[in-house]
């Protein structure tokens, strides 16, 4: 049973940040996650503001220098589907074509999955190795956060109050190799018990991997750029890729995976995503 609460579908920002200051108000974007929380007694509310019909929330657009600016309204279908996405970012396609229904995916939206914040969200190791960067906006005005720094616990986010995340803004993307791994325990909709990104740019000498699931937040690994230029055989870095995963996650013991499963398989996805992006 849901508490009852009232329900306000602000038609600008403006009035958008006006609702969230009100004492006991609350954001919605899909809604996919804030309902289950709000039926379960996790979360409560006395005002739920839904974003969903914001049009500036809802824009995708590209520059020509290849710089994407997604609103954190588009929902996770739409990049699945997208042909820039598709074309230059396909890990974000491969990582929201892993979450929930297509049904479900229709209202799901990228700023609800990072906004959520749990560890195991799936587009935040895509957006951490593209470099992402999260604009929020609020009463003051708007203000740039680096992904890696968006996310500060379980179900934690650097958001101020009556903040709200407006879009996320990728740099270009180099010619690179890039890849998306999931394990979860069933196949269809079940969230992960690990996932992990990768790029590689052999020009530059750049390796970004990031591991979702293993620790309060979503992690970057450090020192893969120098693994990357010093190992030139691929089993080699694969390894050493790997070790360095294991010693840099924190796992739990959980409904999805024990502690010990994950530590083996950040070993396992890391030389599969070495091998694949790194070839």
């Amino acid at each position: 049973m849901i508490k009852q609460f009232a329900y306000f579908k602000p038609g600008t920002l403006a009035e958008a940040f006006a609702a969230l200051q009100t004492e006991g108000s609350i954001p919605l974007a899909g809604g996919t996650d804030l309902l289950v929380e709000l039926r379960g007694g996790v979360k409560s509310a006395d005002l739920v503001v839904d974003l969903k019909g914001l049009p500036k929330l809802a824009e995708l657009s590209a520059t020509a220098d290849n710089t994407i600016t997604i609103g954190a309204g588009v929902d996770l279908n739409f990049l699945v589907d997208h042909s820039r996405i598709r074309e230059f970012c396909p890990l974000l396609s491969e990582a929201a074509c892993s979450i929930a229904t297509y049904q479900l995916r229709n209202r799901a939206t990228l700023g609800g999955n990072i906004c959520n914040a749990s560890p195991a969200a799936d587009m935040a190791p895509p957006l951490y190795v593209l470099d992402a960067v999260v604009v929020a906006a609020g009463p003051d005005g708007e203000r740039r956060i680096p992904i890696v720094e968006f996310f500060t616990g379980v179900k934690r986010t650097s958001l101020k109050r009556s903040e709200i995340v407006v879009r996320v803004e990728i740099p270009p993307v180099p010619e690179a190799k890039m890849a998306f791994f999931k394990k979860q325990r069933i196949k269809g909709h079940d969230l992960a018990a690990i996932n992990m990104a990768g790029l590689a740019d052999s020009g530059s000498g750049t390796l970004r991997i990031s591991i979702g699931a293993c620790a309060i937040t979503p992690i970057m690994l450090k020192g893969t750029d120098q693994l990357y230029r010093e190992n030139k055989d691929v089993e080699k870095l694969a390894e050493k890729v790997a070790a360095l995963a294991v010693n840099s996650i924190k796992p739990i013991d959980d409904l999805r995976a024990t502690a010990e499963y994950r530590l083996d398989m950040a070993a396992v996805f890391a030389k599969r995503l070495v091998r694949k992006i790194c070839a």
